[in-house]
């Protein structure tokens, strides 16, 4: 089988035709999810490309995707999904950032190097992304994968954690006992 190059990699193709959308249309997005994952240190295959989007950027992004063939399987004020319907691109969700709690996590974004792609993506940061997998997590208990991400980021970014910004997601889903534990866990260590 041939090797497919990164102008033909789906999920490079999504994430390029997001971020334009987003710069062209003066919005911010910053991946989240399965893929932003990589870079603190925790390898998981995703099936699609996830990102927490100002929600001002929601109807551009819906027209830009649907103009280049994705399917949209889920349209809301809070989130979106698209499948990869006739194009040439992966999955992609949304999550819009309405509330004040995403709007800083998008202000705390960094912007990464996506290696081999020669594109710099923001990116939430660990503690936006334990956040969003925890809100994940209590929406729906069976979501093991993102207990395992969570325990993941804990064991490879425990020096790094802002625990004020933990708390205050823990406390939000009362989930603080959780919270203590994981951060008993990994001073243990």
């Amino acid at each position: 089988m041939p090797s497919r190059s990164h102008g033909d990699d789906p999920f490079v193709g999504s994430i390029r035709l997001v971020l334009g959308i987003a710069r062209r249309n003066r919005f911010r997005a910053a991946l989240i999810g399965g893929f932003a994952l990589p870079f603190f240190g925790v390898q998981r295959a995703t099936g699609d490309v996830d990102f927490l989007v100002e929600a001002k950027g929601a109807e551009s992004l819906h027209e830009a995707l649907v103009a280049a063939g994705s399917r949209c399987l889920h349209r809301s004020e809070d989130a979106a999904n698209y499948g990869t319907g006739r194009s040439s691109l992966s999955p992609v969700d949304f999550l819009f950032a309405r509330r004040d709690r995403a709007r800083a996590m998008l202000d705390r974004t960094n912007t990464r190097l996506l290696r081999g792609a020669r594109i710099r993506v923001p990116v939430v940061d660990v503690e936006g992304l334990i956040g969003l997998k925890l809100q994940a997590l209590a929406n729906d208990p069976r979501r093991r994968q993102d207990e395992a991400d969570i325990a993941a980021l804990f064991d490879t970014q425990a020096k790094n954690l802002d625990e004020q910004v933990l708390r205050d997601y823990y406390k939000l889903f009362a989930r603080e006992g959780d919270l203590d534990r994981l951060i008993d866990a990994t001073r243990r260590r």
